[in-house]
């Protein structure tokens, strides 16, 4: 049974306040000036538990229209008469949607009743304040007997600067209308200056900031506090004065009790216009990384006290990438192609949670990215009202890194040598890596640890390291695993394992200045070791075949090759000098 329902009920008790008041068992305590003009009394009698049933609303609203009929017979003006409206359209909603005992029921019906008296009395709010708190202030949350800080974000929405702003809290004794502990006797603010600003959009970004730190009361009562500050300050070489109203929601023990069984007493707030404001925001996943698709809620909460909102439409807009007008994109995108979210009410000082699902686009860099809600309603007056409030969700990317072929020189090497290894690192991501080094993981290596720096998207590094080799490798492949570490934007480590193979061997006959290789047969090939130089072989290596051996078929031919060749010159040179004599022959007997 929520709002629809309610308002059902209250639209029941108008028709029948005649019968209800017939059928009235036992009377509500009401003040006494309300006793003495008006006759109604109703009945309230909740279920078993105690809790309110239809009948209790629709009396307790009886009670509250007499009453307040009793009060415009007085000479209200036209500002007191709708401040009256006011208040009742937003004890109707509250009653029509709250589950409560009947004694909390009567609490809040004499509450509402006090201050509907208090404005048919003359008591209406200063509208004629330029300084504010901006629209982006959140409510604190604190608990009793813990510190908590109070930061006053304030704005000015006049035309002229003022200067030398000097703000002191409004402490008072009582624990209903100061929840702190009083440590000092003055705790003063100043503010040098504070510029005006055309709208409340510039606002934000010309507010100049307070902050107070106190310690919650240990007997504190459970409930939301209203907090003035008086300000006091220059404009146009005059001193003014204004008060400065923020929130707080506190925790008490669960023996202090309830701040609204003090009744008017720190429980009711002035009249304000009321504020949406955005209290938190999280992500499903928690990481959002560029091409995912996760789900944002958002949780707002309205700031009064006093005024229910309806009708109300989020709209969110992210920000747009792209450097070009034409070009330009939004950087996440609804899954559903809708970004507007439609809540129908939220109740004075309650609060919801709205809830899209969003793509972040995959060529996103990483960054935090603005998502920015546009907020339309109406209070009970279906007066509208717009506000702005911005979200920044951090958008990862997803490390690509990669190495090209490492060179190993020499290969395999010996035990005491230097090996001397390179290969590049390539950052193929979109993000920056931070603090890019190498080792090397072998039991047969030393050293060689190489820091390359930070790798920007697309760059290359280059690794050119030297290690020692200690001791000879534990198998015939010389597996090395090189570790590639390196970092993100948050510091997180990353370890990438690339394998080397650089064999070491243990050369055992290197410091054996005695050993000589003999050949017993002469056919050239070392037939084994002589490690005493006793020209008798300690080892021999394996046999080579006694058949044939190719020497013997070359060196053959060559010979041959050589003589044929011999004899053909020399054939050649006879028939050529024969030649020669034939023709000088025949010249001789021509003459």
């Amino acid at each position: 049974m929520k709002y629809n329902k309610g308002i059902s009920y209250v639209l029941k008790a108008l028709c029948t306040a005649a019968l209800a008041t017939a059928a009235a068992l036992t009377a509500f305590n009401l003040p006494s000036e309300v006793q003495t003009v008006s006759a109604v009394t109703i009945s309230m009698n909740g279920d078993e538990n105690g809790m309110i049933k239809n009948k209790d609303r629709e009396g307790a609203y009886v009670i509250l229209q007499e009453h307040i009929k009793a009060l415009k017979r007085r000479d209200l003006s036209a500002a007191q008469k709708a401040k009256l409206d006011e208040i009742m359209y937003d004890a109707n909603v509250y009653i029509a949607n709250t589950e409560m005992t009947v004694e909390q029921l009567g609490s809040y019906v004499a509450t509402v009743e006090a201050r509907l008296t208090e404005v048919a009395s003359g008591n209406l709010p200063d509208a004629g304040q330029f300084l504010f708190i901006d629209n982006t202030s959140l409510i604190t949350s604190a608990s009793y007997s813990k510190p908590t800080t109070i930061t006053l974000s304030i704005v000015n929405l006049g035309q002229t600067e003022i200067s030398d702003i000097v703000i002191n809290p409004v402490v008072d004794t009582s624990r209903s209308k100061w929840p702190f502990e009083i440590t000092t006797a003055s705790d003063a603010r100043m503010i040098k200056k504070l510029l005006p600003a055309a709208s409340i959009e510039q606002s934000v970004g010309l507010a100049q900031k307070a902050t107070w730190n106190f310690i919650v009361a240990s007997d504190a009562k459970s409930g939301v506090y209203p907090l003035t500050f008086h300000a006091r300050y220059y404009r146009g070489g005059a001193v003014e004065e204004a008060d400065l109203k923020t929130y707080i929601k506190i925790k008490g023990k669960a023996s202090s009790g309830q701040l609204a069984e003090e009744g008017e007493e720190g429980k009711e707030l002035p009249a304000s216009t009321p504020r949406i404001i955005v209290t938190g925001f999280k992500t499903v996943p928690e990481n959002v990384y560029a091409g995912d698709t996760f789900l944002l809620t958002i949780n707002v909460e309205n700031t009064s006290r006093t005024t229910s909102v309806s009708n109300i439409q989020f709209d969110l807009e992210a920000a747009k990438e792209g450097e070009k007008e034409e070009n330009t994109y939004e950087a996440f995108l609804p899954t559903s192609g809708s970004s507007t979210v439609y809540v129908p009410s939220i109740a004075a000082g309650d609060s919801t949670d709205i809830e899209i699902e969003m793509t972040a686009r995959a060529d996103l860099t990483q960054k935090p990215y603005v998502v920015t809600l546009n907020m339309e309603y109406e209070d009970y007056k279906h007066n509208p009202y717009k506000a702005q409030s911005n979200v920044s969700i951090p958008v990862h990317q997803e490390a690509r890194v990669d190495t090209g072929d490492a060179e190993v020189s020499p290969s395999p090497a010996n035990v005491g040598d230097q090996v001397n290894v390179m290969f590049p690192v390539y950052n193929k991501g979109k993000t920056t890596l931070y603090n890019v080094s190498v080792s090397f993981n072998s039991p047969s290596l030393e050293g060689g640890n190489t820091f390359l720096g930070q790798l920007e998207p697309g760059a290359t590094g280059n690794v050119d390291s030297m290690v020692n080799c200690v001791a000879p490798s534990e198998d015939e492949t010389g597996l090395v695993i090189a570790e590639i570490s390196y970092e993100d934007d948050a510091g997180h480590v990353t370890v990438l394992e690339k394998e080397i193979y650089i064999p070491v061997f243990d050369n055992e006959f290197e410091d054996m200045g005695g050993m000589n290789e003999l050949d017993l047969d002469g056919d050239g090939i070392f037939d084994g070791a002589d490690y005493d130089g006793d020209g008798v072989i300690d080892e021999y290596y394996e046999q080579q075949s006694s058949g044939f051996k190719a020497w013997m078929v070359v060196v053959p031919v060559v010979i041959i090759f050589v003589i044929v060749l011999i004899v053909v010159i020399v054939i050649l040179r006879k028939k050529k000098k024969k030649k020669l004599e034939a023709e000088l022959a025949a010249i001789d007997d021509e003459t």
